[in-house]
């Protein structure tokens, strides 16, 4: 094996490592090693400030040891392992093996810095702790006593809701029909009295028809008359003071 045609070899893949270079971006460090010569195995690189090393290097830690205990003659690469060097302690490294007559001659290494991901993730984990704030349900909210203390005690008159931020009487309205669609699996086309009734009642005890316009709207939604609606919501409010009355 000529010494001469095995590095002509080697340098057919330079061309390669510039375009993994320019594919893979700064990041990543492109190493072609010539295993032949481990003193001086470097003898192409791109983006070497990732590990500071140059043309002419010896060959590192990990080419010595497959030279030394060898690899199988079906491995053609060893994809994503951890590497470190004195700038860059993250590394995900890739070793392409290439072989002239069956044998490896020179590898084609990639190193991808992590440093800078990891610290852009440590900053939005910083970030995301500003926000988090752990919410309480309306009926526990903290108020201010007499004695002007703050305690938090369950608000009888408030039930535990999730506050949401509807943009229109319409959309209020539109959202409690498709809620109760989703729970009954039917089209509103469909919904008896009593279903009508529900999404009355609901609408009624978080104080949407304090709103201008709310029974025609709630009308046109339900697919019935604003009349219906009136009566509907008269029901509603008969039951809440039958309620109220037996407590």
């Amino acid at each position: 094996m000529s010494s001469e045609a095995v590095r002509k070899h080697i340098k057919r893949f330079i061309p390669l490592v510039d375009f993994f270079a320019e594919v893979l971006g700064p990041n990543s460090e492109v190493v072609l090693n010539d295993v032949t010569d481990l003193d001086h195995s470097v003898v192409y690189i791109k983006n070497p400030t990732i590990t500071n090393r140059k043309v002419g290097d010896p060959a590192s830690n990990f080419v010595l040891k497959i030279m030394k205990d060898g690899i199988d003659a079906d491995t053609n690469f060893i994809a994503n392992y951890s590497g470190k060097s004195k700038s860059a302690p993250d590394l995900r490294s890739s070793t392409y093996f290439i072989r002239y007559q069956n044998k490896i001659v020179g590898m084609l290494c990639i190193n991808t810095n992590h440093a800078p991901l990891e610290a852009l993730v440590k900053q939005m984990d910083t970030f995301k702790k500003l926000f988090e704030v752990q919410t309480t349900p309306i009926s526990e909210i903290s108020t201010t006593n007499k004695e002007n203390k703050t305690v938090t005690r369950p608000n009888k008159n408030i039930k535990v809701i999730t506050e949401n931020f509807n943009s229109s009487v319409s959309s209020i309205a539109k959202s409690a029909v498709e809620k109760k669609e989703r729970e009954l699996n039917v089209s509103v086309d469909f919904f008896q009295q009593d279903q009508k009734i529900a999404v009355i009642k609901e609408l009624y005890e978080d104080g949407y028809f304090l709103l201008k316009d709310s029974i025609r709207v709630i009308a046109s939604a339900l697919k019935c008359s604003s009349p219906t609606i009136y009566r509907y919501l008269n029901k509603v409010k008969n039951m809440n003071q039958q309620q109220n009355t037996f407590k």
